[in-house]
């Protein structure tokens, strides 16, 4: 498609962005008058909606988003782990004598647990893969598929996009 056509589409979207932003601002102070938390889907919705009213930059979003979904990402991969890798981790660990709150620096474990903790972070990228693309099903917007696309072909930038938001959002760590 055109980029030009696809700029002036969006323009003539924006004040019903802007709309929906509002009434969702409005619908969350609602809420919280009432002690009331946003759900994570209604956390991303707002997210998507500043978005498409032109207050977040892509990178902001892409941070925002991340950021929304990283509780159902570290739920799903502690899920695989107590499933999958805990007992078989123990195991390596009590072969090695290490205890019970020891551990090898990262890369310096024994062949048998660098490998298997390789397959843990492939099995954690495909979970949070998963949610990405069920978020990106779940709100059918551009960029949450956007979000998923890039995690799976080129997840340095993905990564490199994700802490350009986040310094806009959040700053520099601290120390």
């Amino acid at each position: 498609m055109n980029p030009a056509f696809n700029r002036l589409e969006h323009i003539a979207r924006q004040p019903v962005a802007e709309a929906r932003l509002q009434q969702l601002i409005a619908s969350d102070s609602a809420r919280q008058a009432r002690g009331e938390r946003m759900t994570p889907a209604e956390s991303i919705e707002l997210g998507l909606a500043c978005f498409d009213a032109r207050r977040f930059s892509p990178e902001e979003a892409i941070c925002y988003v991340h950021v929304m979904l990283s509780r159902e990402v570290g739920e799903r991969t502690q899920a695989a782990y107590r499933r999958n890798f805990s007992g078989r981790f123990e195991a390596i660990r009590v072969k090695h004598r290490l205890g019970p709150d020891e551990d090898w620096p990262a890369g310096k474990g024994p062949e048998e647990y660098e490998a298997l903790s390789r397959k843990f972070d492939a099995v954690c990228d495909r979970l949070e893969h998963k949610v990405l693309q069920e978020h990106a099903e779940r709100t059918g917007h551009p960029l949450v598929q956007e979000m998923a696309d890039l995690f799976a072909s080129n997840r340095d930038e993905f990564d490199r996009r994700r802490e350009v938001g986040r310094l806009a959002l959040f700053g520099p760590m601290k120390g």
